[in-house]
Order: structure tokens, then C-alpha cells, then sequence
């Protein structure tokens, strides 16, 4: 299974960048909250883009289930996955709005939504 994934991703992956938010670490004399910064990381993707049927951010009524529409899904290969607020693809940023996990009999990758913000 895994071997068939790399080849039907092959040649079909794209640059995307994920953009963790800042952690706080804690000055050790005093006790006061430091932001720390960490750094971007760049990760191939496989990358779906909104077909740009119906209104972006708003909700749908599928089969009685309330479902929030995105802009973008991404997949992503668990290993290079990091937990991040945003997204950025094609010099778009992306708000993380969910990031199941999924995979058949072992989770092996992370779908990503993202809501455009700029």
C-alpha cells in the first residue's frame, strides 16, 4: 500500500509550507512567559484547491450533517507533518481549520484544510 501511494503521488506533489505559531518557553530566573519562534517547515503535498463552487467559509448541509466548506486540502505524509496554525501555498497563507489523520490500516498521512486569509 505504501509503495502505491508514492507511486501515484509521484510528479503530482507541490511545495507547501507550514508555518507553526510560536510556543512559549519560560525564563527560568523569573518565570515569565518567552515567545519562541520556530521555524517554517517545507513539506511536498499533494494539494486540492476549492473548485470555487459556492460561498467559501460557510456551511453545508450534506446528507443532514453540518459540513464547514475550505479553500485548500492538503495531504500530508504523517512523518512530515507538524502541528501549525497556517499554511502557505503559492504565496497564499492558509488558516489551518482541521487535520485528521487518515490512512487505511495504518494512519499514514494528515488531510489538512485550510480557509484562505490572505
Amino acid at each position: 500500500m505504501k509503495a502505491a501511494r508514492q507511486d501515484m503521488l509521484a510528479g503530482r506533489t507541490f511545495e507547501v509550507l507550514l508555518m507553526p505559531s510560536e510556543i512559549m518557553g519560560y525564563d527560568p530566573d523569573t518565570n515569565e512567559p518567552i515567545p519562541m519562534p520556530q521555524k517554517p517547515k517545507s513539506v511536498k503535498a499533494h494539494v486540492t484547491e476549492s473548485t470555487g463552487y459556492g460561498a467559501v467559509n460557510e456551511l453545508e448541509l450534506n446528507n443532514g450533517i453540518i459540513q464547514k466548506t475550505y479553500d485548500i486540502k492538503c495531504d500530508i505524509a504523517i512523518e512530515d507533518w507538524i502541528e501549525c496554525e497556517q499554511l502557505n501555498y503559492e504565496g497564499n497563507v492558509y488558516k489551518v481549520v482541521g487535520s485528521p489523520k487518515k490512512g487505511i490500516g495504518v494512519r499514514n498521512r494528515v488531510e489538512v484544510y485550510g480557509e484562505l486569509v490572505h
